[in-house]
């Protein structure tokens, strides 16, 4: 009973720790992130914030065939700013030392 017990605590927590979804993850630092890594819904509409007070950043959304769909310069502090529809076959490119949130 008690190796019962033991296995299915053990059990439990490895099971928790795997199940966190990805696309919870909705900050980004400098980077380029392939839109299917993160679970995006296709044709859902988003928004970016630049998080930072102190670095610019620039934000770009490109299709599955490299071409440009969105640039976007982002001060430091901007407010909310409308992204294009995504899909899963997207990437986005960001550059800069700020933080950025889409949500």
């Amino acid at each position: 009973m008690k190796r019962f017990i033991v296995f299915f605590i053990i059990l439990s927590c490895i099971s928790f720790n795997t199940i966190t979804p990805t696309y919870a993850t909705t900050l980004f630092k400098e980077g380029v992130y392939k839109l299917s890594d993160l679970n995006v819904p296709e044709g859902e509409f988003y928004s970016a914030v630049n998080l930072s007070k102190e670095n610019e950043v620039l934000l770009q959304i490109y299709d599955e065939k490299q071409v440009l769909l969105q640039f976007l310069k982002m001060p430091p502090g901007t407010k909310k700013v409308n992204l294009v529809a995504l899909k899963p076959t997207y990437r986005i490119v960001i550059l800069g030392n700020g933080q950025i949130s889409i949500t």
